[in-house]
């Protein structure tokens, strides 16, 4: 089973949209770097929330192992 990516769980939790998710792997393309913290430099999300989601996508690898 393919590893839940953190952007696609923020789109699907309807924290950030799609186009904000694409931006961010733009920039990450162009310049590299982690998505969440691209996303917390564009101000999608605070560092709370990227907290609270890198603990779900945890979660989700230990489930779908």
């Amino acid at each position: 089973m393919a590893k839940p990516l953190l952007g696609e769980i923020l789109v699907e939790d309807a924290v950030i949209t799609k186009e904000q998710l694409n931006e961010a792997l733009a920039i990450q393309k162009r310049d590299g770097g982690l998505i969440g913290i691209i996303l917390m430099n564009l101000g999608y999300i605070n560092e709370p929330t990227l907290v609270k989601y890198l603990a779900v996508q945890a979660e989700r690898v230990i489930k779908s192992e």
